[in-house]
């Protein structure tokens, strides 16, 4: 059976592992958003599927993305697990927190998931680079936010101490203040000549002069900053000791030319070459990053990298809109601004280790054999039904027993279409099958649901509510072992 819009899977060979059958899938789907959308009516709450499908599809969808090969497919994988994942996950483990329908929502959300897992036949394999993702992106998040918060402290004190220069008056000052802007303005001048393709952009028959050239002129500055940097230091000792003023105020012409060495006009020139020489180098380095040719592994965690790293700009962006907006504009906009900017912020900040979290249980099942590798969606679609009737335990009894029945169908649905792709593949037609065993366990499940539905009214109205809860649970969900054979 095809599927609207492009595969995320990889349809498997017979006998290989594979997600299951489409009818025997669309089966389990449609049992679980029909218990989901059913009791968030009953509820009061008819779209309670929406919000938790969404954010548990995306964040499968970006699992399976991550098991391409292009950089577009995997920026778009590492975006989906960092985002809407992050969201999932958060879901998950705050939402018991508010009690029994918490409890609940997040039993349908893990439900959600698992069978968005199966249709996109997420397995052991997937989980890894899922958890691998995550670590790697959010790694990449607060490096770059480290290495943003070093850079504008820089250049915070960098500007400074320019102020502080060009403000002096003394001769000493200037002079310390100007030396100091050189050897600054000659080492970004150097870290510009040792990453500009300068040699590489020259005809190839003049390569050998430039690269003479270059050399000649690394040499030069280098020596040049060292020794300005001696003159800071030497000067910086004589200031300290009031040993330049005496020297220097008999001749004034002297003195106005140290004193003019911090002037406006002298110092920010300099400092502008500097600028343009460091953002040159980054330019270039970031050019050179971007038209280098990796593998496969190296490409899904550079884009990983990159990721991060665009999220984190994102966030900048979003606060400098915010401060704009607050300084010249609507005031109101730039609230709104903030708030989605701080959602932002939380999202990045404790999301990712939410969903390191929540998938890597997953992962650990898989790999202690809890939970099964072909079957690892499917169990987590009737594990979330399993943790839905845990929330409405002490809601309804019959809740109890709707999500306990839907659970079972999943299960036994899922694991029939398993079977035959292990079996046959996914070329032959079954379709015949599949919707006949899948209504007949459907049936099982409506006829083990009435059996509770009924157990509920004698225990209620006959016996006024004196036999207990768990009792009537009990009696149903054996009904529905028992009527689970006559499936076929």
């Amino acid at each position: 059976m095809s599927l609207a819009g492009p595969r995320l899977d990889r349809p498997s060979a017979i006998g290989d592992e594979g997600r299951p059958r489409a009818i025997s899938l669309w089966i389990a789907t449609l049992v679980i958003v029909a218990i989901t959308v059913a009791i968030g009516a009953a509820l009061g709450e008819p779209t309670l599927v929406t919000l938790p499908a969404t954010f548990a599809g995306l964040a499968v969808a970006g699992i399976a993305l991550l098991d391409r090969r292009g950089f577009v497919q995997l920026f778009v994988g590492h975006t989906l697990i960092v985002t809407f994942g992050s969201v999932f996950a958060l879901l998950v483990l705050a939402a018991p927190l508010l009690g029994g329908p918490g409890i609940a929502l997040a039993g349908f959300t893990v439900a959600l998931f698992g069978i968005a897992m199966a249709w996109a036949d997420v397995g052991g394999d997937g989980t890894k680079r899922a958890v691998a993702s995550c670590f790697v992106t959010y790694a990449a998040v607060l490096s770059s936010s480290v290495f943003l918060l070093v850079v504008t402290a820089f250049g915070v004190l960098g500007w400074a101490i320019v102020v502080v220069v060009t403000e002096t008056s003394s001769i000493g000052g200037s002079v310390v203040g100007f030396a100091l802007v050189a050897v600054g303005a000659g080492c970004s001048a150097l870290i510009a000549l040792w990453v500009l393709p300068i040699r590489q952009l020259t005809p190839r028959s003049r390569r050998d002069r430039v690269e003479s050239a270059l050399s000649s002129a690394r040499w030069r500055i280098g020596i040049g900053t060292i020794a300005t940097f001696g003159v800071l230091i030497a000067v910086a000792i004589a200031s300290v000791f009031d040993l330049l003023g005496p020297g220097v105020s008999g001749v004034p012409i002297l003195e106005s030319l140290l004193v003019g060495l911090s002037a406006p006009f002298v110092v920010w020139p300099i400092v502008g070459l500097a600028l343009l020489a460091l953002f040159a180098s980054a330019v270039a380095i970031t050019l050179r990053l971007l038209t280098r040719r990796f593998g496969t592994s190296a490409v899904r965690w550079s884009s990983a990298v990159v990721v991060g790293v665009s999220l984190v700009a994102f966030v900048v962006g979003m606060a400098i809109i915010v401060i704009l907006g607050m300084t010249y504009f609507n005031l109101i906009g730039a609230a709104m601004a903030a708030n989605a900017a701080s959602i932002v912020v939380v999202i990045l900040v404790v999301g990712p280790p939410a969903f390191l979290i929540v998938v890597g249980l997953v992962l650990v099942g898989v790999l202690l054999r809890i939970v099964p590798d072909r079957a690892g969606g499917p169990a987590l679609a009737a594990v979330g039904l399993v943790v839905a009737a845990i929330g409405f335990g002490s809601i309804s009894p019959i809740l109890v027993f709707v999500c306990l029945a839907g659970a079972a169908v999943v299960w036994d649905v899922s694991t029939f279409g398993l079977g035959l792709t292990a079996e046959l593949g996914h070329l032959p037609d079954t379709r015949r099958t599949e919707l006949f065993h899948g209504v007949l366990s459907v049936g099982v499940g409506v006829v083990a649901v009435l059996v509770a539905v009924a157990l509920e009214w004698v225990r209620t109205d006959v016996f006024g509510g004196v036999v207990a809860m768990g009792a009537v649970v009990a009696v149903g969900f054996g009904a529905l072992i028992l009527l689970l054979p006559l499936r076929g």
